[in-house]
């Protein structure tokens, strides 16, 4: 009988629903902008002006430290997932070991 870890199977049928669930409302989400934006009102064309002279005042100098927690977050989350990896293959290593031991 195959051995099915349940949680396993939980996670990552988790995962793929929320990053699907998160793509969606994301492209709608910036959808419903790009349509609102695009309008011929005096007062949208105002604001996509206003909006076009932020993004270029925009200091990428004082965002440098908000970049560098995020990347650092990343590495985090990389060695975190790695780990978790180590340790479920772990129980495979054992059995292997056992395996090995048990023939001599």
């Amino acid at each position: 009988m195959p051995e099915i870890d349940f949680f396993q199977f939980f996670r990552y049928f988790l995962a793929i629903v929320v990053t699907i669930y998160a793509t969606v409302l994301t492209l709608q989400s910036l959808w419903e902008w790009y349509v609102w934006l695009a309008g011929s009102d005096k007062y949208i064309s105002l604001i996509r002006r206003y909006i076009i002279v932020q993004g270029l005042r925009l200091r990428f100098k004082t965002f440098w430290g908000d970049v560098m927690i995020c990347l650092l977050l990343c590495v985090v989350f990389g060695l975190l997932w790695r780990a978790h990896y180590l340790v479920y293959d772990l129980k495979n290593t054992v059995r292997y070991v056992e395996q090995r031991s048990q023939s001599w």
